[in-house]
């Protein structure tokens, strides 16, 4: 699939679009789509206006400007689908150390997530149940100064405006110079969601057999545009041991004996959602009722968790998409390789397919942010266009 092509879970229908930031541990995920909040959210891209001068103000929170004439924006974070501490899974290290498991795709409440975003895709908006613990983490600087904020939101928003006033033009055309209703004229997309995860995307079929099956196919085809962040094991560890902590949600019990299950392989759709959702009538989540997740706890990794979880999780559930380093071979198998084999395979990481359906960034995970945010910033407006153009022209 070519990476500009719209995907086909596109809808005409849709006036939200979701944007998937996805890639390993502390790769830049969450400073990546707070980035791309400041410059998009609150643009106004009506070609009538004559407001240069769009305020950051609003831009900084997952707040909803009630002016519909503006860009709404916000940010939806995979940690927050973690399920309560108590039914974080847990595993046994290669030392023999039963530790939490928060790097599988297990812990991740997959049908919420699911229905969360079908619901952002339907009404604009966060469901009422969401409420965002990831935003209590600490934040880290971006790199990236106010200035080249500034400039980016100005770019965005004559491209914006250049797309409004073609499809204006056009439908001034078709009604033969009729007048425009403000519903004609309100044509554009007008919210944008910007979801950030470490685990979102399913390989095509050529790398599953059906794709359809994959645990994760519900998420990827709710996604319109997959932007991938790639980043090498020596920055992950770096990171990610440097980092305090992580809010979340529920106590933690201890294991008892004997109970621990351990799996390598990513399990496909149905048996995921029948175990995060037994204490639930069927996979339905009611997305309109209050919060009503347990306290907020803080969770700390353990000396090693690198090297015994993350990383070789990420190697083995992004087999899918990572190639070998050169002289390495060509392919990863998964049914034929250890996590041992897979993690010395890779060695750092960086090498990544193009070819997957998702758009990875350059640079290997080397490039400042400034570049990568000047990187994605090109590739959601490229999206956004030739989908805009593609309705029209149906």
């Amino acid at each position: 699939m070519p990476e500009s092509e719209p995907q086909a879970t596109d809808d005409q229908a849709d006036n939200t679009l979701i944007i998937g930031i996805s890639g390993p541990s502390s790769s830049g995920k969450t400073t990546l789509a707070r980035l791309l909040q400041s410059i998009f959210s609150g643009l106004d891209v009506n070609t009538d206006s004559t407001d240069s001068t769009d305020s950051l103000s609003s831009s900084q929170n997952n707040n909803y400007d009630t002016d519909s004439k503006k860009l709404q924006t916000f940010i939806i974070h995979e940690d927050d689908f973690y399920v309560p501490d108590n039914r974080i899974p847990y595993t046994k290290t290669s030392s023999g150390k039963i530790v939490q498991d928060w790097d599988t795709i297990n812990a991740i409440d997959i049908p919420f997530l699911s229905s969360s975003l079908s619901y952002v895709r339907k009404h604009g908006s966060l469901p009422p149940r969401l409420k965002s613990k990831e935003d209590l983490n600490e934040a880290t600087d971006s790199g990236v100064d106010k200035d080249e904020i500034v400039r980016l939101r100005g770019l965005v928003r004559e491209r914006l405006r250049l797309l409004q006033a073609e499809a204006e033009a056009q439908l001034q055309q078709q009604r033969q110079g009729q007048e425009l209703t403000s519903s004609e004229l309100n044509t554009t997309t007008k919210t944008l969601a910007f979801l950030e995860g470490f685990l979102l995307y399913s390989p095509p079929d050529e790398h599953n057999n059906n794709s359809n099956n994959h645990v994760l196919h519900p998420i990827h085809r709710n996604i319109h545009l997959h932007l991938f962040l790639p980043a090498s094991y020596d920055s992950v560890k770096k990171r990610r041991e440097g980092r305090s902590g992580y809010v979340t949600v529920g106590p933690a019990p201890e294991p008892e004996p004997g109970s621990v299950s351990i799996s390598t392989n990513m399990p496909q759709r149905n048996s995921v959602s029948e175990e995060l959702s037994k204490e639930e009538t069927g996979n339905e989540v009611d997305l309109e009722k209050e919060d009503d997740s347990p306290p907020q706890n803080f969770w700390t990794d353990p000396p090693g968790y690198v090297d015994d979880i993350v990383w070789p999780h990420y190697v083995r559930d992004h087999s899918w998409l990572l190639l070998p380093e050169e002289g390495e071979g060509q392919d990863l198998n998964v049914d034929t390789m250890d996590d041992n084999e897979l993690v010395k395979s890779v060695g750092q990481g960086t090498n990544v397919r193009t070819d997957a359906g998702v758009t990875v960034a350059p640079g290997g995970g080397g490039l400042p942010m400034v570049d990568i945010v000047k990187w994605a910033v090109e590739e959601v407006m490229k999206y956004w266009e030739t989908r805009e153009k593609r309705w029209r022209a149906v």
